[in-house]
This record gives structure tokens, sequence and C-alpha cells, in this order.
């Protein structure tokens, strides 16, 4: 646990002058900004999610692991290949860094969508915002080793570009019955019967299939199939580069 806790402040430290110190709370904060602007009122707090965990969060993801990986690799990623620690640890220590940083992130847009339903109200209870916040939080976590991974192998263009075609992707599959192929589609289904609202951004209409909670724990167990799968790739990678280097 001591070891653990070494390296996520080591990880906090090495970030603590980059503009990625900040994103975690920027980019949600530019969400409630944005859908404000664009629909203030009954149905912001509709707008705000479904922003969010469709096209934003992962964007987020994108750029925070990029930005991390980047100060790795201005020094040839020295400091992990020459850790005292188990390369394993190196990189679970970094994950669970981005992943403090993906939890904020999802509880800033709770607590804004929270105050608006105060302001405004909505239909979306405090309770299903909660839990959304909760879920998004361990239904991206497969995204952050494969975010470090695309960075570490390709760089900028790659991660973000990988990034855009899974969150479009994945909106798009979310309304057929074969959301559960791609990993991306999983958060923007299970939001449906969480918060009540359809990949495009609108509320599910009454008895609707889309509202069946039927497919949450299926959607939960398979996004953490795929933080094993891609956790694995992370570090079979980086131990075939400290076997290379």
């Amino acid at each position: 646990m001591d070891v653990m806790f070494n390296i996520v402040k080591a990880e906090r430290l090495k970030m603590r002058h980059t503009f990625g110190k900040f994103l975690p709370v920027v980019f949600p904060v530019f969400t409630l900004i944005l859908v404000l602007w664009l629909m203030a009122g009954s149905y912001f707090s509709y707008g705000a999610w479904n922003f969010w965990y469709a096209l934003l969060l992962p964007a987020m993801l994108a750029v925070l692991c990029y930005l991390g990986m980047k100060k790795d690799g201005k020094i040839h990623y020295y400091n992990m290949l020459t850790t005292p620690y188990a390369l394993d640890k190196c990189l679970a220590g970094k994950m669970i860094y981005y992943s403090i940083g993906l939890f904020m992130a999802n509880f800033i847009i709770f607590a804004g969508t929270a105050a608006a339903n105060v302001l405004n109200g909505s239909a979306i209870p405090l309770a299903a915002g909660f839990c959304a916040a909760l879920m998004l939080s361990i239904l991206y976590l497969w995204e952050i080793p494969l975010y470090m991974l695309l960075s570490y192998r390709f760089g900028m263009f790659t991660d973000i570009f990988v990034c855009f075609v899974l969150s479009t992707g994945g909106t798009i599959l979310a309304n057929t019955k074969f959301w559960w192929l791609c990993p991306s589609s999983v958060p923007v289904r299970l939001m449906c019967p969480v918060l009540g609202i359809l990949p495009n951004g609108l509320p599910v209409p009454d008895e609707s299939l889309m509202s069946d909670t039927g497919v949450i724990l299926p959607g939960l167990l398979i996004s953490l199939v795929w933080l094993a799968f891609t956790t694995y790739l992370s570090v079979y990678f980086f131990k075939k580069k400290e076997v290379e280097g």
C-alpha cells in the first residue's frame, strides 16, 4: 500500500506544473458552461450529462493520459524502466492517479447538474445523478490503460483520433441491440435506464425498451473485462520496452 501511495504521489508531483493537473476540473466546468449556453432550463441536466459521457469525458481521458505519458517520454521513460518498484505496480499507480481525475470530473458534473436541478427543476433525480457519476467512474476505467498505451506507442494524433472514433461509434451502436460488442457503447447504453437519457440526448420515452435496467450488471461486467484486457496490453508493451531498453 505504501508503494502504491508513493507512486501516485510521484505522479501528482510530476503533473503539478502542467495543464494536465487542471483537466479534471476544466473539462466538466466547460461542459456545464457550454450546455448552459445552449440549453438552459429543465433540459440542462439532460444535455450536460449527454455531452459529458458521450464526448467530453473520453476526450478528457485521452488528453490527460497523453500529457502524463509525454512527461515520461521526454526522458525516454527512464523513470519508469529504472524504478525500484515492479513495472506493473508503476503502471497501476499511474492508472490510479488518472482514475482519481476521472472520479473527480464525474462528480463535478453531478454537482453542477444537482445545483441546476434545485434552481430549474429536472426529471433526473439526485440519486440517479449520483449513481451515474459513480458508474461512469467505473465504466470508463478501461480507456485509461488504452490511451496510455496509444500515447506511448503512437503519440497524440493517434490517441485523439481513436478517442473520436470510439466515442462516435459507441454513441451510434448504443441505439442498437449490438451495443454490448463495443465497449464505448456501454456507458451510453447504461445511462438510458440510469438517467433516462437516450444516446441522442433526449429523454427516454415511457415504457421504452431502452429503460430496461437488466443491461446494467452485464454492462458493468463487460467494462471490467475490457479493463483487464487493456491493462494487460499496456503492461505487456511496457515490459517489452523494458527488455529492449
